[in-house]
């Protein structure tokens, strides 16, 4: 395999993704800082006049060769022209003096550090400190390159904005934020699967195998004891763990998957919840109608674990379920009357999140302090309304 292709395999994919879209508003930019003069002066112009005409051709074609814009139709107005050679201007002098910083820097330091070394002082009025050149260039070039590429996608944002006044605007690179959002949520079901796994294996070790432990030592008592009065108790102990024992598991069960819900459905499986819910719950919808099973899992999935974090920090006297069929989409939605101020950055909250983003839903969460807290999902199924059938 030649040298560059093998290397460019060896890049992560969103990587070599986000590094062309910044390479390509950075281009934009610097182009913009030669059209940022005629858009000024030919806004001024009739909109209909060759100049106005060519100007605003070279302007559409920056926004979708650069920022990946495309408009519907080419806005006619003076307003356009004005404001994309504002924003434009206003870009590339930081965005100049920013990439100049970066070679000048780069380059310069890389020279010293690696053919004559030496190193440079920050001087401070009570302290001084020396670094190596060679990291002080590199640190300081890769900040001038970042910074630039902050200002290439705020002029990305802005021009967005501007054109979106206008016309309508598509990006046919969008596709390459799919890709992100897809790689992402990959991730997301790794972590998800992973974090259940743990679950599993803490409710398996701290639970189950702790009891057939504490079985296997009654059995082993009974089987030496001498006294058959003792072993006929010690056998019944055993014989009422060994029944304990059978309850957890299929609790354990249940909480990795239950069964119920592939013979039944959601509303089955979501009353079992409420009748072992030690906060009182109430289901106030929930369509008659089966879902693929994935979609139902990642329901009773995110139900239980929302439940779960009700009673474990809430502090709540009542929580409400409600699942709504909606134009296909479903809208789960948990509310509670507890404490609030949930924090959605935490590890369970987040990783109801990533369940619902690996089937392209969304979660958002609603927790005022002292106001309760509300979790809402939306899940997309592609499934079509029913519809009644009418006898003629």
């Amino acid at each position: 395999m030649p040298w560059p292709s093998s290397l460019t395999t060896r890049i992560p994919p969103e990587t070599r993704m986000f590094a062309a879209r910044w390479g390509r508003s950075l281009l934009a930019v610097l182009w913009g800082g030669l059209l940022f003069l005629p858009l000024l002066v030919t806004s001024v112009l009739s909109p209909a006049s060759p100049w106005a005409e060519r100007v605003r051709n070279w302007e559409l074609s920056r926004h979708s060769r650069g920022f990946g814009l495309v408009l519907s139709t080419p806005p006619h107005q003076r307003r356009f022209l004005l404001c994309s050679g504002l924003v434009a201007g206003i870009a590339i002098a930081p965005t100049l003096n920013l990439l100049g910083g970066f070679i000048v820097v780069t380059i310069g330091s890389l020279i010293q550090g690696l053919f004559i070394g030496g190193a440079i002082d920050i001087g401070f009025d009570m302290w001084t400190i020396s670094q190596p050149t060679l990291f002080v260039g590199v640190l300081y070039g890769a900040a001038n390159l970042i910074g630039a590429v902050v200002i290439a996608e705020a002029a990305n944002w802005a021009h967005g904005r501007i054109d979106a006044t206008f016309a309508e605007v598509t990006r046919p690179h969008a596709l390459n934020t799919r890709i992100g959002e897809l790689l992402t949520t990959r991730r997301g079901v790794v972590l998800a699967i992973d974090e259940e796994r743990r679950r599993i294996e803490r409710d398996l070790h701290d639970g189950v195998q702790q009891n057939v432990v504490s079985l296997s030592v009654l059995l082993a008592r009974a089987q030496r004891a001498t006294d058959p009065v003792k072993a006929r108790r010690l056998l019944d102990d055993a014989l009422v763990q060994s029944q304990d024992l059978i309850d957890e598991m299929r609790e354990v069960a249940w909480r990795v998957y239950p069964t119920a819900l592939d013979d039944h459905g959601l509303g089955p499986v979501l009353v079992r919840i409420a009748d072992r819910s030690p906060v009182p719950l109430t289901v106030t919808e929930v369509p008659d109608r089966r879902f693929p099973l994935a979609i139902e899992s990642a329901t009773y999935f995110l139900i239980r674990e929302a439940v779960t974090n009700v009673v474990k920090h809430a502090e709540a006297e009542s929580v409400t379920v409600a699942i709504i069929d909606d134009e296909a989409m479903l809208t789960v939605t948990v509310v509670d009357d507890g404490c609030g101020g949930a924090d959605p950055n935490g590890g369970g909250l987040q990783g109801l999140a990533r369940r619902v983003g690996a089937l392209d839903g969304a979660l958002s969460i609603d927790s005022p302090a002292g106001a309760g807290t509300t979790v809402s999902a939306r899940i997309p199924h592609g499934i079509a309304p029913e519809t009644e059938t009418v006898e003629r």
